[in-house]
């Protein structure tokens, strides 16, 4: 019966970490339908305690509070129309506390122009409290 109970608490355990893998992808598809949205609100709703580093254009800031990352956020959509945003990859790297990475494919066009433009927007994130938090965002063009 020991045994029968020690090979059922492996098996959760082995359960609970690849759900926390999988959970990874949900956040970045989130995060890039989001994105995709232009919600600046709904990006930083996943920022990290610490707040959240933005490289925009290689104007690197921060870390910055939500109300901060949610305004640069705003400024870089009011400035683009997004044509389309689309998750690329998404991967937990490890450590203590827990990271992972997420990619968005995101193409987009200044406003008033009809040329699309390609970006990759970076994504590293940190588990805190049991759940994916956003650290820093970078787009790189």
């Amino acid at each position: 019966m020991t045994r029968v109970l020690s090979v059922a608490a492996v098996f959760a355990v082995a359960l609970a970490t690849s759900a926390k893998a999988q959970e990874l992808p949900s956040v970045v598809d989130r995060v890039a339908a989001a994105w995709g949205r232009g919600d600046a609100n709904g990006i930083v709703a996943f920022a990290a305690r610490s707040g959240v580093s933005l490289d925009v254009d290689g104007d690197p800031v921060g870390p910055l509070g939500t109300r901060q990352a949610a305004a640069v956020l705003r400024r870089l959509f009011d400035n683009h129309e997004t044509v389309n945003a689309t998750t690329g990859r998404a991967k937990v790297v490890g450590g203590s506390p827990e990271k992972g990475f997420g990619e968005i494919s995101w193409t987009a066009r200044v406003r008033g122009t009809s040329i699309p433009e390609r970006s990759s927007v970076f994504i590293a994130l940190v588990r805190e409290d049991d759940r994916w938090r956003i650290t820093e965002i970078r787009v790189m063009r």
